[in-house]
């Protein structure tokens, strides 16, 4: 007798929690805009990028309309955020969905990769909820989590009992899994992707910490790395996005000529920084002490300057996404293969069309090379930025 098939869990109806009044900000925040996007956009898209059905949980349907999402006011009006996580459940009941993936309106750094991480958690355990821990103030973000549609009686319960309350339902209610603090850094800084805004002043706070999302072209020595980073900037670039670059070098540089004015002022002078200023351009030479910390480099150098990403050539060991550059014809193992930390791979580009990894391996197409470009962008754009190309 064969066994019966497995059947793989159904993906969790994405929802957008969108019914709180705004009374703090004075207009509606998730309508704000932060790195020249609007607040709702960016949960959306992140949404979109991690489950395959979005929804929207809204009190004032014209506000959203534009999104084109399927919409729908709480099933129970004026229970606040736990209103949303109720609505939000029984419509994924109703789907034949075994949960929800809830993300509040008004959090403009919530990303792909971590609603990912939620899901694949979700998929895997016993759990009714699964939540991220943070630094909070209640140590865990309930808005920006998965409940599965078993919390539904609970949060009965607790509607009758007058508890609005949501970690309430986490503390003592449901059984939650919480993705440790440690887990959450790996997709990128928990106080940016759980900030949420509330205030003016908490907007002008999302727009100062506004650091861009960065991934790593690696590779060994004469794997082709600055080629494709160059095609791949040029790539993102014709489709419309802002890309800045970083180049991680291993041996001192110079940027400048000797005997220029600006190279005796940071030379000679031994200014701790030097800028130079043209029409167009500006270049920076500044001294420091160590190696350079590449999310440093990101945060304190592109944050803020509305660039979508930022794409880095090296750091091979960084704490970035990477893709690695592996020719068979220069070396005979790609990094891949010896790296303890597989999972921050997102592809291997290749001349070796017999490779197998547990990553996508992108062929390189020596007669239409525009192809395997074209399909690492769409990659980044998928994974990294957490849209449609």
């Amino acid at each position: 007798m064969e066994s019966p098939a497995h059947t793989p869990p159904q993906p969790p109806l994405g929802v957008i929690l969108a019914g709180g009044a705004s009374t703090r900000f004075g207009a509606p925040k998730a309508l704000a805009t932060v790195g020249g996007r609007r607040i709702v956009d960016r949960v959306r898209d992140a949404l979109e990028g991690a489950v395959p059905e979005v929804v929207i949980s809204a009190n004032d349907p014209g506000l959203f309309a534009d999104l084109g999402l399927p919409m729908r006011l709480d099933d129970v009006p004026g229970l606040g955020a736990l209103g949303g996580i109720h609505t939000a459940l029984r419509w994924a009941a109703e789907c034949g969905n075994s949960g929800a993936l809830v993300v509040a309106c008004d959090m403009p750094w919530v990303s792909a990769p971590l609603l990912r991480m939620i899901v694949e958690r979700a998929a895997s355990t016993r759990a009714d909820a699964v939540v991220p821990e943070s630094g909070g103030r209640r140590g865990m973000e309930p808005l920006c989590a998965w409940y599965s549609i078993r919390c539904l009686p609970r949060i009965e319960r607790m509607i009758a009992d007058g508890e609005r309350r949501v970690h309430r339902l986490l503390i003592g209610g449901v059984d939650a899994e919480i993705i440790p603090l440690a887990d959450v850094r790996r997709v990128g800084d928990p106080d940016l992707l759980f900030l949420n805004v509330n205030t003016v002043d908490d907007l002008r706070l999302a727009e100062e910490r506004s650091v861009p999302p960065a991934v790593c072209i690696v590779g060994r020595k004469n794997s082709g790395k600055t080629t494709l980073t160059v095609a791949v900037l040029a790539e993102l670039r014709r489709r419309g996005l802002r890309v800045a670059s970083i180049k991680h070098g291993h041996h001192a540089f110079e940027t400048d000529q000797p005997g220029r004015d600006s190279w005796r002022h940071f030379n000679e002078g031994e200014a701790e920084a030097t800028l130079m200023a043209g029409a167009g351009k500006i270049a920076l030479v500044m001294r420091m002490d160590g190696k350079p910390d590449p999310i440093a480099l990101v945060r304190d150098f592109y944050a803020g300057r509305g660039y979508d990403l930022v794409l880095i050539e090296g750091y091979k060991q960084g704490p970035y996404p990477r893709i690695e550059v592996f020719r068979r014809a220069v070396h005979d193992r790609p990094l891949y293969d010896d790296a303890a930390d597989r999972d921050r791979f997102l592809a291997l580009v290749t001349d070796d069309a017999e490779l197998r990894a547990d990553v996508p391996a992108i062929v390189m197409d020596a007669d239409d090379p525009a192809a395997h470009v074209g399909r690492v962008a769409e990659l980044i754009i998928h994974r990294v930025l957490g849209h449609a190309g």
